[in-house]
């Protein structure tokens, strides 16, 4: 690692935080320009001691930034990573510049930056943009996790706790970036006839995670007997830990396909089936609605011919679908209801300005086949059909409503009991609930694991926090014989949930297991 007076505030941290077989050398100057951390560190270096260079190399640079001349800059960056590809490394990561906050720093650190923070975005931007020019580049994405108190002792020197974070950042995006799937990848994961999906199952419930991204991207699942479908299930960027539910249509094989766009990691858990007598009419996923090639959706409905999706029987009751809302310039709600009805109580996703988020549904439909749509801020929105119910299935929609709410900053290891059962909009016997999952306000890094409460804890998760950024997910979980629900979360911070839904005897639910983890298999 090479790096300024940020890295090196991390350089005891940074030997703690690799496995005890790993090397880790840590050399810089402070206050140095790029190309003189090339020149003094690593040319340098490299004329005295060449076998101190290994397979992975960091670099912690661009605080001290030409912003009279940004070319300078990424001239700089591009002789950095050519001159450590040259001397064998085969992995180059970049650590980006924390974008400084007021709020996050003391009124005199505040003072401090005030000649140079402005850049840092920037900065930023230039280490985005070389990842396109060097295949061999990946992002420690600092920036990302940063926003928060606590970190830095001015506004970016790290202190005692702000290095321990900055370095187990390093680890795991280093030691997990070779486990990376690559563009491309279609990952083959068998479901019939594992962990008990009956052989004859339809559809599987599914929740897609993808770590340690490259670059911005998408996954999708569907049948593995047919081409890959225009749709998307989860959509990602760098820095942040991000999942998506999902029903997918199983196909002849038994088998489940997960196309990525983008370098990642991806994880894949299974919650539970649909079988052949569940009311359950797979559908070859199926674009419905892109605003994107229309117009954003806003206060006045847009209808949704859900209906019209070949493969949508006539007796459908409600339809399986993947939301995918793009947030506008400012945050709002968005809400999805039958057009024949009234909007729900509580919104259906919360919109993030300028955020890509996805969430599960199983939407109930009007005589029509039609489902409706309004914002209260401009949005663009993405429906994707996977498959439809029958009006005789044992599969109920709700409107959301609000089921929890933890009031406040819960504790981390917080184990939350939600009671699905005897609930007035829950008539019959629940095999699970369907949740739409909210974490705001968290304080760190962390996940969310729902499961049946008897179970006991499952290694899966649902939800994964990043501090300070709002993240949701939807999911079917498993109910136990009480009817009850349990949401465990390794984080400090606010969740809220709402019960979009139930089923009975068409969902044979499980208690959630990982089906696949690229970090161990790739």
């Amino acid at each position: 690692m090479v790096s300024d007076s940020v890295g090196l505030g991390a350089k005891n941290a940074m030997s703690a935080a690799f496995p005890p077989d790993w090397q880790v050398t840590v050399d810089g100057t402070p206050a140095l320009f790029v190309e003189q951390l090339l020149s003094k560190h690593v040319k340098g270096r490299a004329a005295t001691n060449p076998s101190v260079f290994g397979d992975d190399a960091i670099v912690a640079g661009g605080y001290n930034y030409p912003f009279w001349d940004p070319g300078r800059f990424d001239r700089s960056v591009d002789a950095m990573v050519d001159e450590l590809v040259a001397l064998g490394t085969k992995h180059v990561f970049w650590v980006t510049l924390r974008e400084v906050e007021q709020q996050y720093v003391t009124p005199g650190a505040w003072t401090q930056v005030q000649p140079y923070f402005w850049y840092f975005p920037t900065v930023n931007q230039h280490l985005r943009a070389a990842l396109d020019r060097h295949p061999q580049l990946s992002l420690i994405d600092w920036a990302s996790i940063a926003d928060r108190p606590g970190l830095t002792y001015d506004a970016i020197h790290l202190n005692t706790y702000g290095a321990a974070q900055y370095a187990n950042l390093s680890a795991d995006v280093v030691l997990t970036a070779d486990r990376r799937l690559p563009f491309g990848t279609v990952t083959e994961i068998q479901v019939a006839g594992v962990h008990g999906v009956p052989a004859d199952a339809k559809a599987v419930a599914l929740n897609l995670t993808s770590h340690n991204p490259r670059g911005p991207g998408f996954f999708t699942a569907y049948p593995c007997d047919g081409p890959r479908p225009t749709v998307s299930n989860l959509n990602f960027v760098p820095g942040q830990i991000v999942a998506a539910s999902a029903i997918v249509p199983i196909g002849a094989n038994g088998k489940i396909c997960v196309f990525q766009y983008g370098d990642a990691n991806l994880i894949v858990d299974l919650t539970g089936s649909f079988g052949a007598d569940s009311g359950l009419v797979p559908v070859w996923p199926t674009r419905a609605i892109d605003t994107r090639e229309t117009a954003r959706v806003g206060p006045v409905p847009t209808v949704v011919h859900l209906g019209a999706v070949p493969g949508v029987p006539l007796d459908r009751s409600s339809v399986a679908v993947n939301l995918t809302t793009i947030g506008g310039a400012a945050n709002g709600i968005l809400n999805v209801y039958p057009c024949d009805g009234p909007g729900p109580g509580v919104p259906t996703r919360t919109i993030l300005a300028g955020q890509i988020q996805n969430l599960l549904m199983i939407t109930a439909v009007d005589p029509s086949g039609d489902v409706c749509v309004t914002a209260s801020q401009p949005t663009d929105v993405i429906l994707d059909v996977f498959g439809s119910f029958t009006a005789g299935a044992d599969v109920h929609p709700l409107l959301s409503t609000r089921l929890y709410d933890s009031g406040g900053i819960a504790p981390a290891g917080t184990v939350s009991v939600l009671q699905v059962a005897g609930r007035g909009d829950v008539s019959g016997t629940p095999t699970a609930a369907v949740l739409s999952v909210n974490a705001t306000s968290a304080q760190a890094a962390g996940f969310v694991t729902a499961f049946p409460c008897a179970s006991g804890l499952p290694n899966t998760s649902m939800l994964n926090t990043t501090a300070n950024h709002d993240q949701g997910n939807g999911t079917i979980v498993a109910a136990d014989a009480a009817g009850q629900v349990c949401l465990y979360q390794l984080f400090a911070g606010r969740l809220t949930v709402d019960l979009t839904g139930w089923t009975g005897s068409a969902f044979q639910a499980i208690a959630p297991v990982r089906l696949f983890d690229s970090r161990e298999t790739g």
